[in-house]
C-alpha cells in the first residue's frame, strides 16, 4: 500500500465523517470465512478514495477489495457487491481458506467543482454553485486574495479554501507537475480562471493528462484557446487537448460582467452534470439486468439489494461478529 493508502484511524468515526460531509466512500465487511483467513468475520474496513481506516488483514486480500470498492466509487457506482476470494487462487496468499466480503458503495452525492482561481468570475461561481449543494475546492496562487474571497453564508463546509500555485513546480522541474500530485479529487470538475495565462497553461497541461474528471474547462476566448492548443500540442494528445472546454459558459449571454459570466458558466456545468447523472443511471441499469459483473464475485445490484437490504444481509451473514465488534466499540 502507498502512502495515499495508509490506514488511519478507525471504521466507524471515518463512516460517521464521510457520511456527513457527503463524500465518496465504502464499507468493507468480511461475512463469512471458511477455513484460514487473515481476519474472522464481522472484520470491516472504511474505504475513501484517497484513505483507509481499520483494516481487514492486510495483503492481497485487502488490495484486492480496495482496489475493487475505489474502482467503483471512481465511476459514481452506488448498492452493493459480494465479493467471494479464495485466498490461494486469487490472492496468492497461503492462508488457503475462501472469504466473502460485502462492500457497500457510497459514491460522493454531491457534485464537486475544483475551481482555479478567486477573481471576480471565481467569486461570483461560487456565490451561485455553493448554494446549490456543490462541495468546491477554491484554489489560488494569491492566498491573501484567497482569503478575501468569502463564501455564501451557510456554506462555509461547502467551499475548501487552500493556496496553490502550479509555477512553483516548474523551475527545477521545467515540466508541468504529476498530475496526481495536483489538489484534484477524481470525479470532480475542474474550472481554470486564474488571473495569470501563465498558471492557466501549466493546469491544462497537466489536468488535460488526467481521465478520471467529470469535466474541464478553461476561461478565455477562441484566440487564446487556439494559441493554448498550439502549445499544447508538445505535450499533450490530442484526445487530451479534446477533454478541455474553451470557451466556458453556455452561449446566448452577450454581458461580459462577473455576475454574467458565471450565470453562463454555472448554466453549463449544471447541464454536463445532469448528463453525467443521466448516463451513470443508464449504465446503473445495464448492470442491473446484466448476469454478475465481478469475475470473483456475484454483483448484488442484480437483485436489487438496497443499502438497508445490504445491513440485513450483512446482519443475517454475521449476527455474532456484529454483536462482537459492537462489543468492541463500546469498550473503546
Amino acid at each position: 500500500m502507498n502512502a495515499k493508502s495508509a490506514a488511519t484511524g478507525r471504521w466507524y468515526q471515518a463512516l460517521a465523517e464521510a457520511q456527513a460531509a457527503l463524500t465518496a466512500h465504502a464499507l468493507a465487511t468480511v461475512v463469512t470465512v471458511a477455513g484460514s483467513a487473515p481476519r474472522g468475520a464481522g472484520s470491516k474496513m472504511l474505504i475513501t478514495p484517497d484513505t483507509l481506516h481499520d483494516s481487514l488483514g492486510g495483503g492481497r486480500l485487502e488490495q484486492l477489495v480496495v482496489e475493487r470498492a475505489r474502482e467503483r466509487l471512481a465511476r459514481g457506482q452506488s448498492g452493493c457487491l459480494l465479493e467471494e476470494i479464495a485466498l490461494g487462487q486469487h490472492a496468492q496468499q497461503c492462508c488457503g481458506g475462501h472469504v466473502q466480503v460485502l462492500i457497500e458503495l457510497y459514491p460522493a452525492l454531491a457534485p464537486r467543482l475544483a475551481l482555479f482561481g478567486a477573481g471576480h468570475v471565481g467569486q461570483a461561481i461560487v456565490t451561485l454553485l455553493a448554494p446549490l449543494g456543490w462541495q468546491i475546492d477554491w484554489r489560488d496562487s494569491r492566498a491573501e486574495q484567497l482569503t478575501a474571497a468569502t463564501p455564501p453564508a451557510g456554506c462555509e463546509g461547502r467551499v475548501a479554501r487552500q493556496a496553490f500555485n502550479i509555477l512553483t513546480y516548474l523551475p527545477t522541474a521545467k515540466v508541468a507537475p504529476a498530475s496526481e500530485s495536483l489538489p484534484v479529487i477524481a470525479g470532480s470538475h475542474v474550472l481554470v480562471l486564474t488571473h495569470d495565462h501563465v498558471e492557466d497553461q501549466a493546469l491544462i497541461a497537466a489536468l488535460a493528462a488526467r481521465d478520471d474528471l467529470a469535466s474541464l474547462g478553461l476561461i478565455g476566448s477562441s484566440s487564446k484557446w487556439a494559441r493554448f492548443r498550439q502549445r499544447l500540442r508538445g505535450d499533450l494528445a490530442e484526445h487530451q487537448i479534446a477533454r478541455v472546454r474553451c470557451p466556458i459558459g453556455v452561449p446566448g449571454i452577450p454581458g461580459k460582467r462577473p455576475e454574467e459570466i458565471a450565470i453562463g458558466v454555472v448554466a453549463e456545468l449544471l447541464q454536463i452534470e445532469a448528463r453525467r447523472s443521466d448516463e451513470a443511471a443508464v449504465n446503473s441499469s445495464d448492470k442491473a439486468t446484466a448476469h454478475g459483473t465481478s469475475t470473483q464475485g456475484a454483483s448484488l445490484d442484480s437483485h436489487g439489494l438496497t443499502r438497508q437490504g445490504a445491513r440485513q444481509l450483512r446482519a443475517h451473514f454475521a449476527r455474532d461478529a456484529m454483536h462482537q465488534t459492537e462489543t468492541i466499540q463500546k469498550a473503546e
